[in-house]
């Protein structure tokens, strides 16, 4: 039981993280915040420098983006505290599905476009919540208690 604690507390966190990282995105895409992160996947698509108009565009892209973010966020922070917590089958899948095809489509395209530093944040992403999650698979998979 103490585990199972641990990793939900764990997935807790990370989509508090996820959501903190989506805010951040949204409002500070174009700040130093951001500049290592966007000196890393501007190339990628303008390897002669930014053309003009380009800032405004990324603003508005990575602040759509961001917001995705804060929604996966939020969804996975009401997984996590009102199914997951009671070991609800449904909300592991729910989360293990999701996140996979996230993943797998994402890392991707992120990869095909040669964005390797989102390829990279995607991983980190990934593992962060693939450790709890495999961690729980046999408590929130497991048959509920006969009579019970």
């Amino acid at each position: 039981m103490r585990n199972f604690v641990f990793w939900c507390r764990w997935l807790w966190i990370a989509s508090l993280v996820l959501i903190a990282f989506g805010i951040a995105m949204a409002l500070l895409n174009q700040t130093i915040v951001f500049s290592t992160m966007n000196r890393s996947i501007d190339p990628a698509f303008w390897p002669e420098g930014i053309p003009e108009g380009v800032p405004g565009y990324q603003g508005w892209v990575y602040g759509a983006w961001g917001a995705t973010v804060i929604g996966w966020g939020v969804m996975v922070a009401a997984l996590v505290r009102f199914a997951f917590s009671r070991r609800e089958a449904w909300a592991w899948w729910a989360m293990v599905a999701g996140i996979g095809a996230w993943y797998a489509v994402d890392t991707a395209i992120s990869a095909l476009h040669g964005v390797w530093v989102n390829v990279l944040l995607n991983t980190v992403l990934m593992v962060m919540f693939a450790i709890p999650l495999t961690a729980t698979r046999r408590a929130c998979l497991a048959p509920p208690p006969k009579g019970g």
